[in-house]
């Protein structure tokens, strides 16, 4: 049989992978000097903001608490490191290593997502948010894609 914490424990990982990916967009937005491209990156911190807050509603039917900005867990701390990656490549100015850097984080994000769908304990309801929010985690990172190519 589920428990609900199972389901709380894997809601609560991609609610850390939303957390990163806030943390190294804005880190971005800080440092990028194209503004369209912060326009983007703007867009990829609402949207993480988004799907923080769906994951967190149902945790909270649950009975469970969503995780702090201070929770981490060893694939969370991989993925952290990915958008470091990213800010150091902002700090370089250069386009393309800034984008191919963030492709890599969405690709981890991705990774997450498919993960938790492959779990046997999530109830269908959830699997359903989590592959809407797949599906636009993809369209997010395949736009990443095209922005890098121009860049390049």
């Amino acid at each position: 049989m589920n428990t609900n914490q199972e389901i709380i424990d894997s809601l609560n990982e991609l609610v850390q992978i939303n957390n990163d990916r806030i943390r190294g967009y804005e880190s971005s937005i800080d440092n990028v000097e194209d503004t369209a491209l912060a326009g983007q990156f703007r867009q990829m911190v609402v949207q993480s903001q988004k799907f923080r807050s769906e994951l967190a509603d149902h945790i909270v039917r649950l009975d469970g608490h969503a995780v702090t900005e201070a929770t981490t867990t060893d694939l969370m701390s991989k993925f952290h490191r990915a958008w470091l990656d990213i800010k150091a490549s902002v700090s370089d100015n250069e386009k393309a290593a800034v984008l191919g850097s963030v492709e890599f984080g969405e690709n981890a994000a991705v990774k997450a997502y498919e993960d938790a769908l492959d779990e046997d304990h999530l109830p269908t309801y959830v699997k359903e948010v989590i592959q809407t929010q797949l599906a636009d985690l993809r369209a997010a990172r395949d736009q990443m894609v095209v922005l890098k190519a121009v860049a390049d």
